[in-house]
Order: C-alpha cells, then sequence, then structure tokens
C-alpha cells in the first residue's frame, strides 16, 4: 500500500498511534470511504483525513478476514483504517471535533466576500429562490465604502470575493469600483462569479480577467437550446441565449478563466441533460478549465414552489449519480478539492472570516438569505453577535449518521435554508458524491505529480 496523502497534522496529534490489541476481531472504520480503481482501490480516511492506494491483493482482503488482521493489511491498525469491532466510531468522531474545536479561534480578519452587486437579473428562471426579492443594485458610493471596508477587515491578508446577484453583471460599475479601489490600496485579491454568462462579451472578458482578477464562473444550463431558452426566460435578448452563452464560455476558457457549468435537474429535464452533456464535451472537452457539476432544483422555491416526497429525492440522488457518470466517461466531470484540515465550519455561513455585502452594505452569513441573517453593514463597526451565534448553531446527528463514512466531514447548521429538518437521499448522495470526486481528483493530481 501507498499513502497518496497524509493524515490532518492536528487530528493525528490529537488520537495518536493505535495501538494492535493482539489476537481480538478488527474491522474497517465506519468513516471510510473505498473507491475503485484499475490499479488498486483508494482508502480514504474521514476522520484523519488520510488517503491510501492498495493493491488489489490488498483489497481483496480487507473485508475478508475473520478474526485478527492480515500481516500484510498491519499498516491500517495504527492509522486506525482498520479498529477494533466495539469501536464506537461516531462518538470517536464527535469527541475528536470537540478537541479540534477547542484550538479553533474566532477569527478576526474578514478575507472572503460574497458581494451582491445587485438583486436584478435579465434572466426569470422558475426556480429562482429570489423571487419576490425586492430589486435593487449596489451605488458608486456604497460599492466603495464596501471597498474600504474590506481593506480595512481583511488583515493584510489575500482576499478572495465572489460576485453574486441576481446577475453581477447587471451592475459591472459596483464590481469596478471595488477592484480598483483595493488595487489601488495595495490590497492582493482574486475574484469568482455565479453568472448566467449572458451578458460577457469579448471586451468585458477582458477587462474581468486583467482588472477583476476574475479565475472562477459558475454558469447554469438547464438543457439543450430549446429548452434553456425557454427556461431562461432572458429578457430583452437577441438571437439564441443558448448561443451566446456557449459563446461566452469559449471566451472566458481562452483567456484563462475557469468555468464550471452546473446542470440543474427536475422532472422534466433529466433526458435533455443527458443530450446537453454530450454537446457540451464535444465543444469544451479540449478546453483547459472546463468542468460540469450536477445538481438537483431545491425544493419550495420559486415561483412555484415544491415538495419532494422520499420516493422523489431517493429517485433524484439516482438520476444524478447516473448524469454523473455520464458526464466523468466524457472526461468533463468537476472535481472539488480535498479538505486539508479538521471540518468545524459548514461552509461560508458559519465561517468567522467570510461574510456576505447586499447592494445596500449590510453584512449577512448565507447568500440565500437577504434579510433576517444581516450581522452588521459596511458603514459601522457595529455587529449582532446574536445573529452570528446562531449561524453556528448545528443540527444534532440522527440515526442515519451512525453509518455514514461522510459524519467527520459534516456539519449541518441549524438556520441552513437549503437543508430538510432531516438529512434525505439527495443530501446523502451529494455529500458522498463530493467526497468521492474529491477523492479521485487528490489522487490524479499525486499521480500527474509523478508520485505513483
Amino acid at each position: 500500500m501507498r499513502q497518496v496523502i497524509p493524515p490532518f497534522h492536528l487530528v493525528q496529534k490529537i488520537l495518536g498511534v493505535q495501538k494492535a490489541a493482539g489476537e481480538i476481531p478488527y474491522r474497517l472504520s465506519t468513516h471510510c470511504m473505498r473507491v475503485e480503481r484499475p490499479e488498486g482501490d483508494l482508502l480514504y480516511h474521514t476522520l484523519t483525513g488520510e488517503l491510501l492506494l492498495l493493491s488489489h491483493e490488498e483489497a481483496a482482503l480487507l473485508g475478508a478476514f475473520p478474526g485478527s488482521v492480515p500481516p500484510v493489511l498491519a499498516e491500517l491498525v495504527p492509522s486506525r483504517f482498520l479498529v477494533p469491532k466495539g469501536t464506537d466510531d461516531m462518538a470517536l468522531a464527535d469527541q475528536t471535533r470537540q478537541i479540534v474545536e477547542g484550538f479553533w479561534k474566532s477569527k478576526t480578519a474578514l478575507t472572503t466576500y460574497t458581494i451582491f452587486t445587485t438583486t436584478d437579473c435579465n434572466a426569470r428562471c422558475f426556480y429562482c429562490y429570489e423571487a419576490g426579492w425586492k430589486k435593487s443594485s449596489m451605488t458608486e458610493a456604497t460599492a466603495l465604502t464596501t471597498a474600504e471596508f474590506i481593506a480595512a477587515h481583511c488583515g493584510g491578508r489575500l482576499v478572495r470575493i465572489h460576485w453574486f446577484g441576481g446577475e453581477p453583471l447587471v451592475n459591472t460599475k459596483a464590481i469596478d469600483v471595488i477592484t480598483d479601489y483595493l488595487r489601488r490600496q495595495g490590497v492582493e485579491f482574486y475574484s469568482t462569479m455565479t453568472s448566467n454568462g449572458y451578458l460577457f462579451d469579448e471586451t468585458l472578458v477582458q477587462r474581468a480577467w486583467d482588472t477583476w482578477n476574475l479565475q472562477d464562473v459558475q454558469i447554469t444550463l438547464d438543457g439543450t437550446e430549446e429548452v434553456y431558452n425557454q427556461r431562461k426566460a432572458y429578457i430583452n435578448h437577441q438571437g439564441s441565449p443558448y448561443r451566446r452563452v456557449l459563446r461566452n464560455i469559449g471566451i472566458l476558457l481562452d483567456v484563462g478563466v475557469r468555468v464550471k457549468v452546473r446542470l440543474n435537474m427536475d422532472v422534466d429535464n433529466e433526458q435533455d441533460l443527458y443530450t446537453l452533456t454530450n454537446e457540451l464535451a464535444k465543444r469544451f472537452s479540449g478546453k483547459s478549465g472546463f468542468s460540469i457539476l450536477t445538481a438537483v432544483i431545491s425544493e419550495n422555491k420559486g415561483i412555484d414552489p415544491h415538495s419532494y416526497t422520499e420516493g422523489e429525492r431517493l429517485t433524484y440522488a439516482e438520476k444524478l449519480r447516473a448524469v454523473r457518470a455520464y458526464a466523468e466517461r466524457l472526461g468533463i466531470a468537476a472535481w472539488e478539492p480535498l479538505k486539508r484540515g479538521f471540518a468545524v465550519n459548514a461552509c461560508l455561513a458559519d465561517n468567522g472570516s467570510s461574510t456576505t455585502v447586499t447592494p445596500e452594505g449590510k453584512l449577512g452569513r448565507c447568500a440565500s438569505c437577504k434579510n433576517g441573517d444581516i450581522w452588521g453593514n459596511v458603514y459601522s463597526k457595529e455587529a449582532d453577535e446574536e445573529v452570528l451565534r446562531q449561524w453556528r448553531e448545528r443540527k444534532p446527528p440522527e440515526d442515519a449518521c451512525k453509518a455514514c463514512p461522510v459524519y467527520p466531514q459534516c456539519v449541518r447548521i441549524k438556520k441552513c435554508p437549503d437543508l430538510l429538518e432531516h438529512c434525505s437521499p439527495i443530501e446523502r448522495f451529494l455529500r458522498q458524491d463530493r467526497l468521492r470526486r474529491a477523492v479521485l481528483g487528490a489522487y490524479e493530481d499525486w499521480k500527474a505529480a509523478g508520485q505513483s
């Protein structure tokens, strides 16, 4: 067996080396993800963060021994891939998390900003969670104050800005004001964006690359040309929006901006997504920086909110898996980075180093919540600590957590607007699929570095 990634340093320090306990029976830890590859099996420990590559012979023995550990697998005991049969994996993960959080202190520097340049949009997606929001755009004055706030609170560290909306390109002036100020002040930053992609052109893409330091754009495509144009329902468009967006994706890729296309699935467009995936592969598979991800349209959102039954959630999870597998076979599926530290945050919403900024300059916790989560504003140093505390509260574990390999890296926020009361098949699939992709991505990087 070969080590691809070493364990988390802090977790290794906390847990130490597991001592062999003689002839007692062992089993594979619940918190292991196993991914088969042609050259062997990848084995990732979600508690310790260690990733191994096992040979076919070693992998065949992994679940076959009835009692004591075979000598060829003895290395898996000290690293806790194999644990005594009576081990309470969930309790061990909980204890480790508690200790890790004792080391973690709230960060005073704000280095990650999700900025709503506007809540207006040039599309009218029926599932948009912002349906009913008041339309407003950030003024130049607010943009300048926002930039001043960023410079004053980033602690001299690298700043990441995510441009959001609405459609952020409806108000490019706010982006210009913020990035121009940060550049003049010598603040090191880069930016990413969620966009429908329609409003880009050659000139704007070059400006985004040169002055916005734009590195990544996520663009949603709901189907092939006819399906997409109908579902996006663009206003004041010229020609086919689908063709224009595909052209713009190519322009972005050509200058070096990475593009991740999100495929949104619902009951009406599943089969069309296969055709779309094939079209995207033919057009962009040779382009560096292009990839796709799959998602299910969120429940109870948009102008026609709908709640899925448990059966529908399970069905969607399987359909997502199938579309994802098809994209992998075509070589355009998105990989995600493997965590390099024990999870103490669910996302940016409960991360002390991040904030959202509304068009009015209000500071919030979650990009899916415009109101009700405001903890401050760019004009004041005051902070609502109660709001911050509420966004750190977590949902309690469920029975399904006991057998879930992702549990050590799963943090579920009580206030999250995208989580159901109980973990659904779709959520479990997405969490496990993201981890599986991250494991594969880390392994591919390891091989590319010449370590295999």
